[in-house]
């Protein structure tokens, strides 16, 4: 049997905490042919950065300071809610003291301002309601109920604490804002109202929005550039003094919430009820229907005309009086059929119908005072289908009255769930 010889390395080098692979790699390299390097594609490190300077180092490179230094001047610039609101106070309170009107520019800046500052007082009101909640608790406390009733008193504890001062910034925003449209030498445009609208929505101030809908329609009307202020008398019934449907369902969504009845009540009348909304309403969806139904005997004539051309069997005149009097039957009657379709649709009714009897221009005109009053009838009465019909109290029949009133009916009974 053979003996395999073991020899001992001539230099006996110390075996530190290093791994194999550095072991390894600095071991002295074999003799051999030499290889040509290939050069390497991949792009160095270095130019995946950004190098501002050559000589900048390359550990400031790597230093983790490099995002802290790119957003040092964004935090050093942030102006804090207060300070914000002094300086738009101290802008409108320029306003208020001028002898001349104010331009449109002006007020809106002002109000575009109040919403921002609403902006940024929700955000920060949500964030310490969601902080707390997510820090806190623990994946075994929270299967025990005790322990969740807990966290939840003690997080609404410290949301009710902290939303007192963002409830006087928000008294001041919302002051500011209601101050400036009230002054007489402000006119109230659309973009004012849309600004004023938002910043109050997110501010939930719902008290404000009837009296601010009254002066957008029935506030006198500033001459811009005049010093002493002229004012003229505005026209409540003018398609401008139209309050836009989206705004006014934002405050009434602001006015539910806040189980505010009465004024809920009262933005519908100021809104939905006015005039000049009947007004705007006309001009913007029926204008073009009805040119183009005060047209259509021109059109059907004159189409008559061209077609009695291709025949010659029959007087020309007798050939464009049957095919006039065809095209218009046919116009008169689709046309009919499109409109009493379009008045008697019903599918989006849900608790409030209207009372038989009621016209159907009428019908078409109040649409949306019909949508609002079932919005609110949803609102306060029973979800469940099969329960509506036993609410009671006050302002139950305060608002089945009301809704009497203006010509519709609450829960009819043969259209109720299970009453077929």
């Amino acid at each position: 049997m053979k003996r395999v010889v073991l020899t001992a390395n001539r230099v006996s080098r110390p075996q530190g905490s290093i791994c194999r692979l550095c072991q390894f790699s600095t071991s002295a390299p074999r003799h051999g042919l030499p290889i040509a390097r290939i050069p390497s594609t991949r792009p160095a490190a270095s130019n995946l950065r950004l190098q501002p300077s050559k000589q900048t180092n390359r550990l400031e490179l790597c230093s983790p300071l490099l995002p802290t230094r790119r957003y040092a001047s964004a935090t050093t610039t942030k102006i804090s809610p207060e300070a914000a609101i002094k300086e738009i106070a101290r802008d409108a309170s320029a306003v208020h003291q001028s002898n001349a009107a104010a331009s449109n520019e002006v007020v809106v800046d002002l109000l575009q301002r109040c919403q921002r500052v609403a902006e940024s007082l929700v955000s920060q009101e949500r964030d310490q309601s969601e902080g707390p909640s997510k820090g806190e608790g623990s994946a075994i406390s929270s299967l025990l109920d005790l322990e969740e009733k807990q966290t939840a008193a003690k997080n609404k504890g410290k949301a009710q604490s902290s939303q007192h001062p963002d409830a006087r910034l928000a008294d001041s925003v919302a002051g500011i804002a209601i101050e400036l449209l009230k002054d007489e030498k402000v006119f109230i445009s659309p973009e004012a109202l849309q600004s004023c609208t938002e910043t109050l929505t997110m501010l939930r101030r719902a008290e404000h929005f009837p009296e601010i809908f009254h002066l957008y329609a029935y506030k006198p009307v500033p001459e811009e550039g005049s010093s002493p202020v002229k004012l003229l008398k505005a026209n409540p019934k003018s398609i401008n003094s139209a309050v836009p449907a989206e705004l006014a369902n934002k405050a009434l969504g602001v006015a539910i919430a806040q189980k505010n009845l009465s004024l809920v009540l009262a933005i519908i009348d100021n809104t939905f009820c006015a005039p000049a909304f009947h007004r705007a309403k006309i001009f913007k969806k029926a204008g073009v229907p009805l040119v183009g139904i005060a047209a259509a005997p021109a059109a059907c004539y004159a189409l008559a005309s061209w077609a009695a051309t291709f025949q010659n069997t029959t007087d020309p005149n007798v050939a464009t009086g049957i095919a006039f009097a065809a095209t218009l039957a046919y116009v008169g009657g689709t046309s009919s059929m499109g409109i009493l379709a379009i008045t008697t649709a019903n599918d989006q009714m849900e608790r409030v119908v209207w009372i038989p009897g009621i016209p159907l221009r009428q019908r078409w005109l109040r649409e949306e005072e019909r949508a609002a009053m079932d919005r609110v009838a949803c609102a306060w009465g029973f979800k469940d289908p099969y329960m509506r019909g036993e609410e009671v109290g006050e302002e139950w029949a305060s608002l089945r009255e009301f809704i009497g009133m203006r010509g519709m009916i609450l829960d009819k009974t043969e259209l109720m769930a299970g009453m077929e």
